[in-house]
C-alpha cells in the first residue's frame, strides 16, 4: 500500500486521536474502580465494633460498644443479593423476625435495641427455599453507630434503609430522623 502525503498528513492527528480515547478508557474505568472502593469502605464515623463473626453467623451485640439502641450499616460485597435471616433464642419469641434482603455491592441499614441478634447468610438456591448458607464473614460488612440520636418515634426494631449506596443509605437514615455521632 502507498501512503500519500495526505494520508500521512491526517495519520498524525488520526494517532493522537486513538492515544487520547485509549487514555480516556483507562482513566474512566480507574474511577470506576476507585468509586466502588469508595462505596464499600465504611461511612464516615461508623465503626468495626458491636458484632462478631462465629461459625459463618453474624452476631450483633449493640451493647457492647455503647448504647444499646444501636445503628447497624451493612454492606452486601457479593455479586448478588444475599439474604439475612434472623436466628432466635427463646426469650425473644414474641418480637418479629427482622429477616433481610441487600441487594449486590449495596449497604441496609438496621435500627436496633435487642441485646443480640444473629444472622445466617444465604444466597438463592434452586435446590433450597431459603437458598444456600455461605460465611457471613466473606459476604457482608458490617459497621456500627454506636452513639446515636433517635427521635422518639423512632426507636425499636427495623431496617430503615433496604438497598442503596452508601450515600444514599446516609441520607436516608438522617432523612428518616436518626442522627449518627
Amino acid at each position: 500500500m502507498n501512503i500519500t502525503p495526505v494520508m500521512k498528513q491526517n495519520l498524525l492527528p488520526m494517532a493522537a486521536f486513538v492515544l487520547l480515547l485509549i487514555g480516556m478508557t483507562t482513566a474512566t474505568a480507574a474511577t470506576a474502580v476507585s468509586k466502588e472502593k469508595e462505596d464499600a469502605s465504611n461511612p464516615l464515623g461508623c465503626r468495626d465494633v458491636g458484632y462478631q463473626f462465629q461459625l459463618k453467623i453474624l452476631e450483633l451485640l449493640p451493647e457492647e460498644a455503647g448504647e444499646r439502641n444501636s445503628l447497624y450499616f451493612v454492606f452486601n460485597k457479593l455479586d448478588k443479593p444475599i439474604n439475612l435471616y434472623q436466628m432466635r433464642h427463646g426469650e425473644s419469641s414474641r418480637s418479629i423476625y427482622l429477616n433481610h434482603l441487600i441487594q449486590p455491592k449495596q449497604w441496609a441499614v438496621l435500627s436496633t435495641c435487642e441485646k443480640q441478634l444473629k444472622y445466617i447468610c444465604t444466597v438463592d438456591d434452586s435446590k433450597s427455599h431459603y437458598g444456600k448458607v455461605v460465611d457471613c464473614e466473606q459476604s457482608v460488612q458490617v459497621c456500627e453507630f454506636a452513639r446515636v440520636r433517635f427521635g422518639l418515634n423512632n426507636r425499636g426494631n427495623h431496617w430503615i434503609v433496604n438497598s442503596n449506596t452508601k450515600g444514599g443509605a446516609v441520607r436516608e437514615v438522617v432523612h428518616y430522623g436518626i442522627i449518627p455521632q
